[in-house]
């Protein structure tokens, strides 16, 4: 049985500049309506928390999938959105490192594409680490293992997860 090789690719300055601050000024404004989350990754593990907005789940979008996900779709070949959700992590004394998982247990792709630029990032089960920069994309594998790194440096971190086909 042959080893799956899992790709990776990140793509600075991957939304035109007007595209960019469109998605950076709603996320980034207090009014943008962010869910607390008590867990991050693994549900039992209470150790930390982030905000979320669910854009598109389970075929049911809000009123924000054409002003943030439509832009970042288009730049990528896909068959089916899946699900498309805008995270925010606030700033802690050190880094917090979440555990590994993968979004879901379903072939599919993950757009990760950051909003602004911190000291957090995403870690990668083969050891990767993708700095959180903004206007920048990683596109890799549903199937890779991954965790988010806490910043230190910024009041918020806040990036775009989609998953897709």
């Amino acid at each position: 049985m042959s080893e799956r090789k899992v790709v990776m690719e990140i793509i600075k300055d991957f939304l035109p500049k007007p595209l960019f601050e469109t998605i950076e000024t709603i996320t980034m404004k207090s009014d943008f309506p962010y869910k607390y989350e008590a867990t991050t990754a693994d549900k039992e593990d209470t150790s930390h928390f982030f905000f979320c907005h669910m854009i598109f789940k389970d075929g049911r979008p809000t009123d924000w999938l054409m002003p943030i996900v439509y832009p970042l779709m288009a730049k990528v070949e896909h068959s089916e959105l899946l699900r498309a959700k805008v995270n925010l992590y606030t700033k802690t004394p050190k880094p917090i490192v979440t555990g590994f998982h993968i979004d879901g247990d379903f072939d599919h792709k993950v757009l990760l594409y950051s909003v602004n630029t911190n000291n957090g990032y995403t870690f990668f089960e083969n050891g990767e680490k993708v700095p959180s920069i903004a206007n920048q994309a990683v596109i890799f594998d549903g199937k890779l293992k991954h965790s988010s790194v806490t910043q230190t440096d910024e009041n918020v971190r806040v990036n775009i997860n989609i998953n897709f086909k």
